[in-house]
């Protein structure tokens, strides 16, 4: 139960981008080699601490070990140092034998030098303590304590017999103050190779990701902009592929729009063509009744081709040119008001680049949607960063918010949560985000509180 929420905690704790991945990954990665690369240096430098003071001890103790246990009486020694003769080759107990090893090869390379010929010796003890005897050993070697050397090693004499010379000397390479190799270390080691995976990190990013990047915009410019320049073919191999990939989905698509739209339009043609000699035919009939029902079928199915080829058309924005919103929006209401509703105008705003006939469409729609399902219609012109909005609001039923993510599909409608009156095909919406999208804009709808509805359309301040 308790490995649930830990590997939760562990989840949201690990980074979201690719970049924060990969230095996270990389540093981790660098420390534990660090770690592990440690005990490794943590032997040579146990080594190399031990080397000056087996040196001199090599040096100090030659000339007693020249004399060896043949002279009468106690042995003499230098001070810090012990000797013992001993009857037989001593036992060497040591955990461990491999460190000892290595120290015994050295200790015997200097007495050899110091002696002049082979000796044959056996390394006892060898091992770094503190002024009371007790053993240190990570301390000793940033000389966070004055260390010193404690060595006990036995050599050969000529009559079977062994020298056992029992020693101390000072620790080498303990000049320098604790905390200033500790902080070099870390510093040197760690600190440095940090920053360093950082740079490379940021090249990675840089050199490796950034046409991952491009694509990552491309593909959500895509649903915006349809007819967006290739993406350049650049970066790994893989990253090409990719962007090559992309680039022929692209062109599909672009294929494929087209096709739709040549489609409706010949179908559109010729639905009118049959419809108009409908429309010849009808007039000859006796009945005025059944004449009447025909007709305003006829202009219903009219109606409805007209709106699917808005549909299509909406996404071309075609030629911008420089377009007057407040006489845009003017215009359009004083078009559609009545004395019922007298669409009042608030606000000011500068002009944008533009298709005026689509924006005037894309007002017309979400102004007649506003009066045929509610009241209280107003128009409020805001000036914002880098564009203007035009916000129409209304006192009716609203949306209900189930219905809100779907509402600019095509032949979606809402009437059942807006009014019981008939409200078109479903396409009045969708034209107007279709144009307010080719425009660069955005086109947004939310309840209002204490009831109605209200209709964000943000346009950029400059469309080229």
């Amino acid at each position: 139960m308790s490995a649930f929420p830990a590997a939760t905690w562990l989840k949201r704790l690990w980074p979201q981008t690719l970049f924060a991945q990969l230095l996270l990954i990389m540093v981790c990665g660098v420390v534990a080699i660090q770690l592990l690369s440690s005990s490794i240096w943590f032997d040579v430098r146990f080594a190399q601490v031990l080397e000056a003071p087996v040196r001199l001890a090599a040096s100090r103790t030659a000339g007693m070990i020249e004399r060896g246990c043949s002279v009468g009486g106690p042995l003499s020694a230098p001070a810090g140092y012990q000797l013992n003769c001993l009857a037989s080759e001593p036992h060497v107990d040591a955990t461990d034998r491999r460190g000892l090893r290595r120290i015994e090869l050295l200790l015997h390379q200097a007495l050899r030098h110091e002696l002049g010929r082979e000796q044959r010796i056996r390394l006892l003890e060898a091992r770094l303590t503190d002024t009371h005897g007790e053993p240190i050993v990570w301390r000793s070697l940033f000389g966070l304590d004055t260390a010193q050397a404690h060595i006990r090693f036995a050599v050969a004499q000529a009559d079977g017999r062994w020298l056992e010379v029992d020693g101390h000397e000072q620790q080498g390479w303990s000049g320098e103050s604790a905390w200033a190799l500790i902080a070099d270390y870390i510093l040197r080691i760690y600190v440095l190779r940090i920053l360093a995976v950082l740079g490379i990190c940021w090249l990675a990013v840089r050199l490796c990701l950034r046409p991952l990047q491009r694509l990552s915009e491309a593909a959500r410019g895509l649903g915006d902009n349809l007819e967006q320049p290739p993406l350049p073919l650049n970066g790994p191999l893989e990253v090409r592929e990719a962007a090559h990939t992309f680039n022929v989905m692209q062109q599909r698509l672009i294929a494929m729009m087209r096709d739709q739209a040549h489609f409706l339009a010949a179908v559109s043609h010729d639905l009118r063509t049959p419809l108009t000699r409908m429309r010849l035919r009808i007039e000859r009939l006796s009945d005025d009744e059944q004449r009447e029902r025909l007709k305003h079928n006829i202009a219903q199915m009219d109606a409805m081709i007209a709106q699917v080829l808005d549909f299509q058309r909406a996404a071309e924005p075609g030629v911008a040119e420089p377009v007057d919103i407040e006489q845009l929006v003017t215009q359009v209401c004083g078009e559609l008001a009545t004395v019922d509703e007298p669409l009042p105008i608030s606000g000011d705003v500068a002009p944008i680049r533009g298709n005026s006939i689509l924006l005037q469409r894309c007002l017309q729609n979400l102004l007649e949607n506003a009066l045929r399902y509610a009241r209280g219609v107003e128009v409020i012109l805001v000036e914002r960063e880098q564009g203007v909005a035009i916000r129409i609001e209304d006192r009716g039923p609203g949306i209900e918010a189930s219905l809100l993510p779907s509402i600019f599909e095509p032949f979606v409608r809402a009437e059942a949560s807006r009014n019981a009156r008939s409200g078109g095909y479903g396409l009045g919406l969708s034209i107007a985000r279709r144009i307010a999208l080719a425009h660069g804009g955005t086109l947004l709808l939310e309840n209002r509180a204490g009831g109605g509805l209200a209709a964000d359309l943000w346009l950029p301040a400059c469309r080229e």
